[in-house]
């Protein structure tokens, strides 16, 4: 009896070992990807030791521009991502986004200034420049920013009270008109937890009705409506970093780590594919953004633009 006993433990135990060897073995073999490598753009200009490229965007016309949180500057590369001209700050730039109220302009956070750059381009014969138009104040360091059709959203850290108890969360979601007006925060979840640790990537889902917030620290991408109201989290992504959605209703995000870093994630929140990381070529990706009429997503990295072509 005891012999059979210890052998029945035994085989419970192997088996349980050999379940999970199993399930290492398909994460470390990652599905076929759903997006195709086509090219890398260097980001970093040839006067430059370095580079940190944090956050990019697509405009209406084909350009992209990208923050350089290094060399406190915007960068702006045509359709065929050849690089054109750059904007210098006073300080290191994190995100931008494409402003939904005005053509050919864009809204960049600087953190440590706490301000919403407007920026707007500008061509002068067969150049395009970037020229600073104007600015809002934040209530705090301000990161991630999207646009949507009623106003701007910015993830920030603010100053705490240490006198009162219990603290609010340090980061926020703040929402502003478009002129910076203050409209109002996302704090707390409607059962009065506090909604993030440290939200550092913004979107909006691609109807523009729900919210998408990227927290690093909790491993989750929520899902956000109107009443700060939970549609989905998807918490199936180590670190979470930018997060993009496509006309499909498909949402992808990245990460520095794992098997896979883009996820791509369907409109009911649960993961639906997976790009793999390359060894032979790793990629360790801050921010994505999507271009409808090629169906392309780059992703950026330090020092360059890596573009995929969507497969399906």
């Amino acid at each position: 009896m005891g012999c059979g006993q210890s052998t029945t433990a035994y085989s419970e135990s192997q088996r349980l070992r050999d379940k999970n060897a199993a399930k290492d073995e398909i994460q470390r073999k990652p599905k076929s990807t759903y997006a195709n490598f086509m090219s890398s753009h260097n980001a970093r200009l040839q006067i430059e030791k370095e580079s940190k490229i944090r956050g990019a965007t697509f405009l209406s016309n084909g350009f992209l521009v990208a923050t350089d949180y290094h060399n406190n500057s915007l960068k702006l590369f045509d359709s065929q991502f050849k690089y054109t001209s750059n904007m210098e700050f006073s300080s290191a730039p994190w995100d931008v986004c494409e402003a939904k109220d005005s053509a050919n302009t864009i809204l960049a956070t600087v953190p440590y200034t706490k301000q919403v750059h407007r920026i707007s381009l500008v061509t002068v014969g067969n150049k395009t420049n970037l020229e600073d138009t104007g600015s809002f104040r934040t209530e705090g360091f301000c990161w991630g920013i999207t646009c949507f059709d009623g106003g701007i959203a910015v993830s920030v850290k603010v100053a705490t009270p240490t006198n009162v108890w219990p603290k609010p969360p340090e980061y926020q979601v703040h929402v502003h008109e478009y002129d910076g007006t203050f409209r109002r925060a996302i704090v707390y979840d409607p059962n009065g937890s506090a909604f993030f640790v440290e939200p550092k990537y913004l979107n909006v889902t691609y109807d523009d009705m729900f919210l998408l917030v990227s927290d690093y620290k909790l491993n989750t991408v929520f899902c956000i409506n109107n009443e700060d109201e939970l549609i989905f989290a998807y918490a199936g992504m180590q670190n979470p970093n930018g997060i993009a959605m496509d006309e499909n209703k498909d949402l992808h995000v990245t990460s520095f780590f794992g098997a896979q870093r883009v996820h791509k994630v369907g409109a009911n929140g649960k993961y639906k594919d997976g790009l793999p990381h390359d060894e032979s070529r790793p990629v360790f990706p801050h921010c994505v953004c999507y271009r409808k009429k090629d169906r392309i997503i780059v992703l950026t990295t330090e020092q360059s633009l890596e573009v995929y072509k969507l497969v399906y």
